[in-house]
């Protein structure tokens, strides 16, 4: 008797929850036995959940190797879609297959040996893929059609912070599919986006996240990651405005195992589409557009500013300084141990010529140069004595005593929904594990809740109870006493811009400074309290606004 084995597959998910392989089975069951012969366990080849457009698939491998050995006689399989959804893909197995001497059977195709027969047989091969390509097309036109229409979502798994509730097409029930924001993951959200507005690293966020046990949202990794994080700071999702067909897939060119034989997903990269493609879907927001806007600068000013840059030598103007070219100084340590900041434009690669021949600027001189310049500046007494009554008169604690209130009432909610999952796990409503799960994530809450309190509380008793006196004082001696590091945080806030030559130092910054008392001449603008421009002449030491 001949040997009969079969191949089936299917492409997603939900098609292995719809049993549609044990229904591709149930008919080649009813076929073999029609034909009189008997299919054993292991000649039964089954890829669930395996796109068609992917060669490389672990049964098919398996039954092509078998065949090689002559395991069996006669393949049976669902219809020539199945074996591949291209049609060279089908030609390349279903020949190898014929030549090795074995039967193939296709229970929705034209099988035959005639000329005539295999030519239908190709041609049905062809239609297999055309209709995979028709299917695909219909689809993604049907969804932007309904999203230019609704301007409602169509399917997603949910951004952190959000729940997703699928369409529901008819019944009374019907609905377009939304985001509904969850309240514990938003928390999470404008505690992140709080924190890097301040001033705080990634790294900084991934570790606060993992001190208060904060897992990310599938719960795969004990800590969250650089990558998640950076694409939630800048999703204008979380501001209301979502896009969909922002991007689409491509196949991934740099896997991240790249010894990985078999790959379910041909396509496992993402890549922007132009933007007068995105639809717009407005959505709850969950944080401020100030705040997100704040954090976009902040994360613009983190990468301007990274340690990454220069990890040989200190700078402290590093990313400010351009040349008089236009073109960016960047810091270049010489072969006598000193360091200048040059143009960039003589790293002009060939046939490209250098247009500018500027020299470089001696770092240490400039940097000695600029401070000392803005440490006279701020230390000025009339300067410090306006800014800190100023300062003390704006000082508020309105602000944190509403944040306080509220986070109050957040962990007495809190404090009700774990004594309702204790109540459950009592009456054994809840098993276990999912007591476990949840009292996790209530503990998550907790302390990122308790360190809310506490920094509020925090900023209301740090009030300063110092006169305007002490704070002229004892800014004169903090100037002093600072080190490289509190010197450059400085710089970034007051000054943007840099341009240097040999000869002259022009300096744009945000600074209220008092010019006439500074330099004792008269000013051009005699109410200039905010210099935008002031220039520092390196040989004759004057400055002048």
């Amino acid at each position: 008797m001949k040997k009969a084995a079969v191949y089936v597959r299917v492409s997603t998910a939900g098609q292995e929850d719809e049993e549609t392989i044990e229904s591709q089975l149930m008919e080649l069951r009813e076929r073999i036995k029609k034909d009189g012969l008997a299919l054993l366990p292991e000649l039964t080849y089954k890829d669930d959940g395996w796109t068609g457009t992917i060669l490389e698939r672990p049964d098919l491998d398996r039954m092509r190797s078998d065949a090689k050995e002559n395991k069996f006689d006669i393949l049976y399989f669902y219809d020539r879609g199945r074996i591949a959804r291209r049609y060279v893909y089908q030609v390349i197995v279903l020949e190898e297959i014929e030549e090795l001497g074995i039967e193939c059977v296709s229970l929705h195709d034209i099988n035959g040996k005639s000329d005539e027969e295999q030519l239908m047989g190709n041609v049905m091969g062809i239609f297999h893929e055309y209709e995979r390509l028709k299917i695909t097309e219909r689809m993604r036109l049907g969804k932007v059609r309904k999203v230019k229409e609704n301007k409602k979502l169509l399917g997603y798994n949910p951004k952190y912070g959000y729940d997703y509730y699928h369409r529901i097409k008819n019944g009374p029930d019907a609905r377009d599919g939304y985001f509904k924001v969850n309240e514990k993951e938003a928390e999470v959200v404008r505690q992140i986006f709080e924190w890097v507005a301040e001033g705080i690293s990634i790294r900084e966020v991934i570790r606060r996240l993992h001190a208060n046990g904060i897992l990310p949202k599938m719960q795969k990794r004990a800590t969250w990651t650089k990558g998640p994080i950076a694409r939630m700071l800048s999703d204008s999702t979380y501001i209301g405005n979502h896009y969909y067909n922002k991007s689409e897939s491509v196949e991934t060119k740099n896997p991240r195992d790249p010894e990985q034989k078999y790959r379910r997903i041909k396509k496992g990269s993402r890549v922007i589409r132009p933007k007068e493609e995105w639809m717009l879907v407005k959505v709850p927001s969950i944080v401020s557009d100030t705040v997100f806007t704040k954090v976009q600068k902040q994360l613009q000013a983190n990468i301007k500013f990274s340690r990454r840059n220069n990890r040989r030598n200190n700078y402290l103007l590093t990313s400010l300084i351009e040349c008089e070219c236009g073109k960016r100084r960047t810091g270049d340590p010489a072969n006598n141990e000193h360091s200048y900041y040059r143009c960039t434009d003589r790293l002009t690669r060939f046939p490209l010529e250098r247009q500018c021949y500027s020299g470089g600027v001696n770092a240490p001189v400039l940097d000695a140069l600029v401070w000392k310049k803005l440490k006279v500046l701020l230390s000025n007494p009339k300067l410090v004595e306006r800014q800190a009554k100023r300062w003390l008169g704006s000082r508020s604690d309105l602000p944190n005593e509403k944040v306080l209130k509220e986070a109050v009432v957040r962990l007495q909610k809190l404090d009700e929904e774990e004594k309702r999952y204790t109540r459950a796990y009592g009456k054994e409503l809840m098993s276990e594990r999912l007591y476990k799960e949840q009292m996790l994530e209530v503990a998550g809450q907790r302390n990122l809740i308790e360190t809310q309190i506490q920094e509020a509380q925090r900023k209301i008793t740090k009030k300063p109870k110092l006169s305007v006196e002490d704070i002229v004082a004892g800014t004169q001696k903090l100037l002093e006493d600072l080190d490289f590091t509190d010197k450059k945080a400085i710089i970034r806030k007051l000054v943007t811009k840099i341009k240097a030559t040999q000869e002259e130092v022009i300096i744009w910054g945000q600074i209220p400074i008092l010019v006439k008392a500074e330099v004792g001449f008269e000013p051009k603008y005699r109410n200039c309290w905010t210099a935008k421009c002031w220039k520092i002449n390196a040989l004759q030491r004057t400055h002048r606004c």
